[in-house]
């Protein structure tokens, strides 16, 4: 299955630099921490020193957060939904994939 996943740009540079969108090729029965793994590990996202958490929303629903790989000390992504639910359970018809700054 193809998702497009986008993402919010971290600054202005990354909005005019780098791609804020990008597809991604993934099984059909994957599950969120495996989609979440797979953005991480293609280091599509990008953060700065002011932004460093994202938001991982599949349809509109919050189903994680990823943070900087240069936080220290380093965190794994943390789950909103359980991590091993499958992709389509969250997203039936509509696999809107972002990940967004969250304002505080």
């Amino acid at each position: 299955m193809k998702i497009e996943v986008r993402r919010q740009a971290c600054c202005a540079q990354d909005d005019q630099m780098g791609p804020l969108a990008q597809t991604f090729e993934i099984p059909d029965r994957c599950s969120i921490e495996d989609l979440v793994n797979a953005v991480v590990a293609s280091r599509f996202l990008q953060y700065s020193s002011t932004h460093t958490a994202l938001h991982c929303r599949i349809a509109g629903k919050e189903v994680a957060v990823v943070f900087s790989p240069y936080e220290v000390p380093a965190r794994e992504p943390l789950f909103v939904v359980a991590s091993d639910a499958a992709v389509q359970s969250i997203a039936t018809t509509d696999c809107e994939v972002e990940f967004v700054f969250e304002r505080t």
